[in-house]
């Protein structure tokens, strides 16, 4: 002490004032330091800031509340403490500069857990009971799971606010079910579940679950949903961390994310995963059945057919609703009844209407009957085919065999799937089996013919169609007159929108008069032009047309070498105001035939009293008959043409004189 007073002798007075200070300030610091360390240490001094404090309040009522917050968030030794000490001081200057984020970030290694007095590893060896269940963590610490390192936070850790590092089942589902078939999880169910008690249900049924262990009986008979959820890992999550591309493009590669989430840093699974949910599901009082449990496959043509894929010899052609996510109680959804179920769900046109309204009436009925027309009319094909296997060659009989079973369960594919579900696809199947039964014949050359099987218009070919089937065979009235869709379409092969308006104004017409048709039909005479549409030699009716000057015959007239358009010139086409004496000029004689033009309803409309006044109506038309004779008379008499033929009416009758007649000159 002596010595350090001569030592402070040899300065001036303020020297050793400052000194004296200096060394009471740093053994002031030095102390205030160590109570700072040893401060800042207490769980207390985390509540500094407000951000902390859901988390002390869910340490305050855990099981580690006996336990200071650094004992496991600084690791063992000296290094890793000093380390926390300095990222701790870092956070409060952030929050002092108001820098900081929201969510406070730590990591606890396995080390800490581990430590003299805590968690040692002998206490982790033997088994232990959770929740009823059995857990041992030397399986699940010791050794890699599913190829992942798990460390003791994979599974103690935050994820539901206000519990501190307890257990969340929600990993234990997430490692256990994630892409597992049903009933089969990771170590089974009685790797958890390994004594399942004897129950006695509400009803009095016994659950024996130790005979059912015993006899290997699958849970899933009776417990059959047990989990919700996928627990899949979607990329958009990554984003809520990263922002790096190169982080970002190694979301492919599942080991090395895994290393360096689970292993290498603290990440819980949640961050990343969606959840699976598991629940063990007892038998209930009243259950609905699953049908699908005993009567698999039931429906399963009718769900292919939606989805447009399982045909032979087609692409793949999902339904435009099947597309749209459709799903089927979205036209399954009047309620009916069926023999041996109370109430089914069967689909009809009020359920297309209820979504699509008033104009798409009329649509389903003609789906369902005209794919039972095709299907009726391709199976008849089929099964012909069938009855004339027997005749190919043994060396091709396998082929003929196999070809038409493929053509045969097409037809069955529609037939049972119902073509109304996806009519474009069952248009492909059904033309599909009659190219396989056409391929049948050629290979086993047999004594069979497929004509052209009348299937319309391929639907894939006219997108109209896939609403409007059926619609090649409409007959309709425009303007007055019959209209006939199938020579437009199928024979001249038109598209709707060559008359049609487009989609945008649904269901209106481009003709705006019958006159407008000419357009196409008469814009001029060719040969055999007529024959596209009108039936015939050539195009002229073969029955005789009724004329107002007499009945007129075409295969007379085109026996005599007579073209259509002699008579009929386009556009319009008309011939009722052509005058026949234009080529018949003083046809009108008595040694004429008259029933070559006048055959029936003469008499009808000439009385008894009107015998030989002729020309008082008909005029010079008839001027050049001047006399009777066996053919003037039978233009009436059509019933007497056979009478006492070839004699003369005048031989028996009595006919008063036709006025009229022009006299003959000598």
């Amino acid at each position: 002490m002596r010595t350090l007073y001569n030592l402070l002798a040899r300065f001036s007075r303020p020297m050793r004032i400052a000194i004296q200070v200096s060394i009471l300030a740093v053994i002031v610091i030095a102390v205030g330091a160590v109570g700072f360390v040893e401060y800042s240490a207490q769980p207390s001094f985390c509540l500094n800031c407000h951000i902390m404090e859901p988390y002390y309040d869910s340490w305050v009522t855990s099981s580690h509340n006996d336990v200071a917050c650094i004992e496991c968030h600084y690791a063992p030794g000296v290094k890793a403490e000093a380390m926390g000490k300095f990222q701790a001081a870092n956070q409060v200057v952030k929050y002092v500069t108001g820098t900081y984020g929201m969510k406070p970030w730590a990591e606890i290694e396995d080390a800490s857990c581990l430590r003299s007095g805590c968690h040692v590893e002998r206490k982790l060896e033997s088994e232990l009971d959770y929740r009823g269940i059995s857990f041992n963590h030397a399986q699940h610490l010791g050794e890699l799971r599913r190829g992942k390192q798990l460390r003791c936070t994979a599974c103690h850790s935050q994820i539901v606010q206000g519990d501190h590092v307890a257990v969340t089942a929600d990993t234990c589902y997430l490692c256990h079910f994630k892409d597992q078939p049903l009933g089969e999880p990771i170590a089974g169910c009685t790797g958890c579940h390994v004594d399942p008690p004897r129950l006695v249900s509400d009803v009095g049924f016994v659950v024996d679950h130790p005979r059912y262990v015993e006899e290997l009986t699958s849970c899933v008979g009776c417990h059959e949903e047990v989990t919700s959820g996928s627990g899949e890992a979607n990329q958009a999550r990554c984003f809520t961390c990263h922002n790096e591309p190169e982080r970002i493009d190694q979301y492919e590669n599942v080991d090395f994310v895994h290393r360096t989430h689970l292993a290498d840093h603290n990440i819980e699974c949640a961050q990343c995963h969606m959840g699976i949910e598991h629940r063990v599901t007892s038998l209930a009082s009243t259950f609905d059945l699953d049908c699908a449990s005993c009567h698999q496959g039931v429906h399963d043509l009718q769900r292919r057919m939606y989805a447009g894929t399982g045909g032979h010899a087609t692409e793949n052609m999902p339904s435009y609703m099947y597309l749209a996510r459709v799903s089927c109680q979205g036209c399954h959804g009047l309620p009916s009844e069926m023999e041996g179920h109370d109430q089914v769900q069967e689909a009809g046109e009020a359920a297309c209407l209820s979504c699509h309204g008033i104009r798409y009436a009329n649509i389903l009925p003609s789906w369902q009957t005209e794919m039972e027309e095709r299907v009726s009319r391709v199976g008849a094909v089929v099964a012909g085919a069938q009855r004339r296997a027997s005749s190919s060659p043994v060396r091709t009989r396998a082929t003929v065999d196999s070809l038409l079973g493929l053509a045969s369960e097409n037809v069955e594919f529609v037939r049972i799937g119902k073509g109304a579900h996806n009519i474009a696809y069952a248009d492909e199947l059904l033309a599909s089996a009659v190219d396989l039964v056409r391929e049948a014949i050629e290979s086993g050359g047999l004594p069979y013919s497929v004509d052209n099987v009348d299937l319309g218009t391929r639907i894939r070919r006219n997108v109209c169609l896939r609403c409007h089937l059926g619609a090649e065979d409409l007959q309709v009235q425009f303007q007055g007159a019959r209209f006939d869709h199938r020579p437009h379409v199928t024979t001249a092969g038109l598209g709707c929108a060559d008359c049609h308006t487009s989609l945008d104004e649904h269901g209106g017409t481009t003709i705006d008069s019958r006159e407008t048709c000419n357009t196409c039909h008469h814009p001029q005479i060719r040969p055999m032009n007529c024959a596209r549409c009108h039936s015939g030699p050539g195009g002229a009716p073969s029955s005789v047309i009724a004329h107002p000057t007499g009945n007129f015959s075409h295969d007379v007239h085109r026996g005599a070498g007579f073209a259509c358009a002699t008579c009929h010139t386009p556009p319009a086409m008309g011939a009722s105001d052509l005058d026949c004496t234009t080529c018949h000029e003083q046809h009108h004689q008595p040694e004429a035939t008259c029933l070559g033009c006048h055959q029936q309803g003469t008499i009808e409309k000439h009385t008894p009293a009107m015998h030989g006044q002729c020309a008082v109506c008909h005029g010079d038309e008839i001027s050049s008959v001047g006399e009777w004779s066996r053919q003037v008379c039978t233009v009436c008499h059509t019933d007497r043409i056979e009478h006492n033929a070839p004699l003369q009416c005048t031989q028996c009758h009595q006919i008063p004189a036709l006025a009229g007649a022009r006299e003959e000159t000598s």
